[in-house]
C-alpha cells in the first residue's frame, strides 16, 4: 500500500518584474531584497523535514529554494529541476507592463476594459488572447501548459510515491501552481497567490486532492 505522499507547492519568491509588475513567464529577473528575505522566513517558519526538492528550471525557483534549504536546515537535499514546472510562456508580452498585456488582450475578448475582463474571465480565456495576439507566435496555449504540468506531478509521483509517508518541496510559479490546482479542484484556484506561499496537494489512494492553497503561517512563523 502506497503512503501518503504530501507536494507543497511553493511560489518563489519576489523578482524584479513582480516589483516592477511586469509579465514574467519564461524571462527570468533575480529575487528581490525582499523577495530573498521572504524565502528566508518560510524556510526559517517551516516545521517540515522534507524527503525531495523540486524546482522548476528557473532562476528565480532555484534562488528561492536555496534560501528556503539553508534557513531550514535542509541544505543535504538538492534541487530536481524540472523544465515542466515552468511558468507559462507569453510570447511578445514578456517583461511589459502587466496592465498595458491585461488591459489589450481582454479589450480583444470584447470586454470593456481590462478591469471588468479582470472579474468575468478565467486564465484559458485569457492565454487564448494572448496567443492570439502573440505575432511571434512563442506564447504557449492552455492545452499545452495543462499537459506539461499534469507531466510534472505525474513525474513527481512516479519517482517519489512509496510505502512511507513523504513530504516533497516543489518551488515553482504562480500560474503553474494554479494550473495544477485547476487540474483537480478549479474551484480553489487563487489568481492572487502570494510569494513564498505554500499549497499543499495530498496523493493517497491513486488519487490526488487540494489540502491548503496559498498558505501563508510558515512566512509568518518565520518572521517573529
Amino acid at each position: 500500500m502506497t503512503g501518503k505522499l504530501y507536494l507543497h507547492l511553493t511560489r518563489h519568491g519576489e523578482t524584479m518584474f513582480n516589483k516592477m509588475e511586469r509579465i514574467q513567464g519564461w524571462s527570468d529577473t533575480p529575487l528581490t531584497v525582499p523577495g530573498k528575505e521572504v524565502a528566508k522566513s518560510l524556510g526559517r517558519g517551516l516545521d517540515l523535514k522534507f524527503d525531495a526538492v523540486y524546482t522548476s528550471d528557473l532562476r528565480r525557483t532555484v534562488e528561492t529554494v536555496r534560501l528556503v534549504l539553508q534557513e531550514s536546515k535542509q541544505t543535504h537535499l538538492k534541487e530536481t529541476m524540472l523544465k515542466d514546472l515552468r511558468e507559462l510562456c507569453f510570447g511578445e508580452f514578456e517583461g511589459l507592463p502587466s496592465a498595458d498585456m491585461f488591459e489589450t488582450v481582454l479589450t480583444h475578448l470584447g470586454y470593456e476594459s481590462g478591469e471588468a475582463g479582470m472579474a468575468q474571465t478565467s486564465f484559458a480565456e485569457i492565454v487564448s488572447g494572448v496567443c492570439e495576439l502573440d505575432t511571434t507566435n512563442t506564447a504557449e496555449p492552455w492545452e499545452v501548459m495543462e499537459t506539461r504540468v499534469k507531466r510534472a506531478l505525474e513525474t513527481i509521483i512516479q519517482r517519489e510515491a512509496s510505502e512511507a509517508e513523504k513530504h516533497i518541496l516543489v518551488v515553482a510559479h504562480g500560474l503553474t501552481i494554479n494550473t495544477a490546482i485547476s487540474l483537480i479542484a478549479p474551484e480553489k484556484v487563487d489568481p492572487l497567490l502570494e510569494n513564498a506561499s505554500i499549497t499543499t496537494l495530498l496523493y493517497e489512494a491513486d488519487s490526488l486532492t487540494v489540502q491548503t492553497v496559498g498558505d501563508t503561517s510558515y512566512i509568518l512563523a518565520g518572521q517573529k
